[in-house]
């Protein structure tokens, strides 16, 4: 081989042990990168960790590459070694100069411990990757144990887990009227996600500015903030402000005590123009939430701001806007700016849902209600775990009706945000549906003791769970926390009456209602709901001429609201007295043709339309043709989502038109498939009168005593305004037939009490029950 065949060889050996060792070394880069990714997703750990192991990965090239410069180099100085004669080498530069210039055949002595080699090259990175850990695993541990500038507070004490907070309104000092509004929701947003604290929501905070009356519409600033912490024994409070710096904005957030306004943790971030301000408070709210104490690994897998919103600055101004409105139970106002928002950005998942829970809450239009969280649940992508968890559970409870993968949706939320109050409610509500009331009182009562400042929803609910339990002591205590807390809410005395009349003491409920009418008389919403209320109270006493007085100012109010529906319904509740506590069917009719020619069907959306109480009304006056008419009509306009009620209503009816055809038994199958839901009475009533048309005297007993003996907190509305006086009376008179005269005398002697102060048209049958005691008595 000749001396340039020998060099080219050489070359191309050099050339190719240099790539494999590049090749190599990317490879085992790549690997300690991927690696890397796993142990900051796994183990949490801070995400400047991995640009460290980055920048020791670019320091350890030029190490690799001079190390494979010098090796190639040895490789062929140890071919050298065949030739002779040998030439010494001793330093580096005589190594070079040996190389270029021995003349074939001479060897070449390479040192034998050159100072670069592969062994020293490895572990010099082992050590570099080893002091790293060392400095993360000790950021890790003082995080973990608070201690030093970079200590959680949580870990140091400062904070306890699950503590709540309060967020004060970013300070606005631009010339945007709304940003500051837009920046402290967006900034609410992203900081609720942290399962380590609890935001206080603003409804709560506005109950306490009552109680301290203040106007709570007025801003919460810092100052205010802390004073409504201090009330409320939170710790801590969030303050923020957005201020404009030449062309972009400075935004910043900070931590404070609520008792001296200490600053616990301080961060800033900077947005180049508006359009980076929703991702300037994403990373704010991270900051935050990192130096609190949350772990890393929860922070990232949170969905990013600007994702779990809106791009839309505009439309997150309208969100803002209607969240405020609905705190303040403006639900009209913050219906239409919500439709303003999923207008300027039709993805806005958590427009959508908002939308939805609104119009559910306030009972209105139902088709736009299942239209708005069917969007939020098609975008659920964009929305935080959170209230992905929330939208599946709202979407399945009142969308698909799936009441099991809704409770799965709400659990799943509460693994990852065990004191998430709203799911905790969420879900207590399904178990309450499914009567398992025990479960739902635990629930309940344990978003109260989460959340006592707030939440008087769950006060209300609590309430309910208690009676139907039976426990009206334990009612009454949580009706008397709820009364001291917010004695300015308006539930507060609706839940009054409704415990007063669950326990038959009818006086109290009524002086209870009038006085919120009186307090209430500017709110057109609260005076028509009162209006049923005070119209239920009359008319379980046998006072029909009174609570058609009320309903008739219910009815013109409706008009006056644009609700043709609700004044057909309160037409339906008048022809009922007429047809079954007044015994006058043709009367009944007369009425429901007068409303219908007033607002007939056909104007009104058929989602709207009260099918169910007028084919009531019809088959119980007779017209068993005209109400399964109205029933197939129901049937084949209104979608099944629509309807909201899971066909119980649908069952009530075909068992009416079964007793009306005097099928008494296939009326009893239609009225077991109703009873189902929370209540767990409604549908005993019919029951008991289809057991009675069977000639099933013992089944009438039973079934109308559980109805009597069955606590309820509702019941005045669900049943007894009609059926408890008939109830009474009907039970007399059969414990009277069969021969039992202590209990006939005691179900009469109830009848009488109820009815005593009745219209005089119902007299007659109060006057035929006190004979009917007369006797008893003379016959004992």
């Amino acid at each position: 081989m000749t001396d340039r065949e020998s060099k080219s060889t050489s070359e191309l050996s050099r050339r190719a042990y240099l790539t494999r060792v590049f090749v190599v070394y990317l490879g085992g880069s790549y690997a300690v990168l991927e690696l890397t990714d796993i142990f900051i997703d796994q183990l949490g750990l801070p995400d400047w960790f991995f640009r460290g192991v980055i920048a020791l990965v670019l320091l350890g090239l030029p190490i690799v590459v001079a190390t494979a410069l010098v090796q190639t180099r040895r490789r062929g100085f140890a071919a050298a070694r065949l030739r002779e004669p040998a030439q010494e080498v001793k330093t580096p530069a005589d190594e070079r100069a040996a190389v270029d210039s021995a003349p074939p055949g001479e060897p070449v002595i390479v040192p034998a411990k050159p100072w670069l080699t592969w062994r020293k090259a490895i572990v010099g990175m082992v050590a570099a990757f080893a002091l790293w850990g060392v400095v993360v695993a000790g950021y890790m541990t003082m995080r973990v144990f608070g201690i030093g500038p970079v200590g959680s507070l949580v870990a140091a004490g400062v904070i306890d887990e699950r503590d709540r907070i309060i967020l004060s309104d970013f300070e606005n000092n631009t010339d945007d009227p709304l940003l500051g509004e837009v920046a402290t929701e967006a900034f609410r947003i992203d900081f609720s996600q942290s399962p380590i604290v609890t935001v206080v929501d603003a409804a709560s905070v506005d109950q306490v500015l009552v109680r301290m009356r203040r106007d709570p519409g007025q801003p919460l600033d810092e100052s205010l903030a802390r004073e409504v912490a201090i009330r409320e024994g939170v710790k801590a409070v969030v303050t923020g402000e957005i201020t404009p710096v030449a062309n972009r904005f400075v935004l910043a957030a900070e931590l404070i005590t609520a008792q001296d306004g200490q600053v616990l943790y301080a961060h800033r971030e900077t947005a180049n123009d508006s359009t980076e301000i929703i991702g300037a408070i994403d990373q704010l709210s991270k900051k935050l939430r990192e130096r609190i104490g949350e772990s890393l690994k929860t922070i990232r897998a949170n969905e990013r701001l600007d994702r779990v919103t809106t791009p839309s600055l505009e439309a997150l101004r309208q969100y803002s806007l209607a969240v405020r409105a609905s705190e303040q139970f403006d639900n009209e106002r913050a219906i239409a700016l919500l439709e303003e928002a999923v207008a300027f950005d039709t993805a806005f998942a958590m427009a959508w849902r908002k939308l939805g829970v609104v119009l559910g809450n306030i009972g209105r239009d139902r088709a736009r209600q299942v239209e708005a969280l069917t969007n939020a649940y098609k975008h659920r992508d964009r929305l935080t775990e959170r209230e992905r968890y929330m939208t599946l559970g709202s979407y399945y409870t009142s969308v698909t009706r799936e009441p099991e993968r809704a409770i799965a949706a709400y659990q799943s939320l509460l693994e990852v945000y065990p004191n998430d109050t709203w799911a905790m409610n969420n879900l207590a509500i399904l178990y309450l549906n499914a009567r398992d009331y025990r479960r739902a009182d635990r629930l309940f009562s344990g978003a109260i003791e989460l959340d006592s400042a707030g939440g008087a929803l769950y006060y209300g609910n609590v309430i309910s769970t208690r009676v139907a339990l039976g426990d009206f002591g334990g009612a009454e205590v949580a009706l008397q926390r709820f009364s001291e807390r917010f004695p300015e809410h308006p539930t507060a005395a609706t839940s009054a009456a409704a415990l007063a009349s669950s326990q038959f003491d009818y006086e109290s409920a009524e002086q209870y209602l009038l006085d919120f009418r009186e307090a209430q008389r500017a709110s057109e919403f609260w005076q028509l709901a009162t209006a049923f209320g005070l119209a239920q109270l009359a008319e379980v006493r046998g006072q029909l001429a009174r609570a058609q007085g009320y309903i008739e100012d219910a009815m013109a109010a409706a008009e006056t609201q644009g609700q043709p529906s609700l004044y057909i319904n309160g037409a339906v509740r008048v022809a009922f007295h007429d047809a079954v506590l007044r015994g006058d069917p043709e009367a009944a009719l007369r009425r429901i043709d007068e409303a219908l020619q007033r607002h007939p069907l056909e104007s009104i959306e058929p989602h709207e339309r009260p099918y169910g109480g007028l084919a009531m009304v019809y088959a119980l006056s007779g017209e068993s043709d005209r109400a399964r008419e109205l029933l197939s009509e129901w049937n084949t306009a209104v979608d099944p989502v629509l309807r909201g009620d899971d066909g119980v209503g649908d069952y009530v009816v075909r068992g009416v038109l079964a007793l009306a055809a005097e099928q008494p038994r296939e009326a009893v199958v239609e009225f077991r498939r109703a009873d189902t839901g929370r209540c767990n009475i409604c549908v005993l009533p019919v029951m008991g009168q289809a057991y009675d048309a069977a000639g099933e005297p013992d089944s009438v007993i039973a079934v109308y005593e559980r109805f009597i003996e069955t606590p309820w907190l509702d019941r005045l509305d669900n049943s007894d305004w009609w059926a408890l006086a008939g109830i009474y009376e009907r039970l007399g008179g059969l414990y009277e037939l069969n021969g039992d005269a202590e209990r006939a005398a005691y179900y009469y002697e109830k009848f009488v009490e109820l009815w005593e102060d009745a219209d005089p048209e119902l007299q007659p049958r109060v006057e035929a029950a006190r004979r009917a005691i007369e006797r008893l008595v003379a016959e004992s």
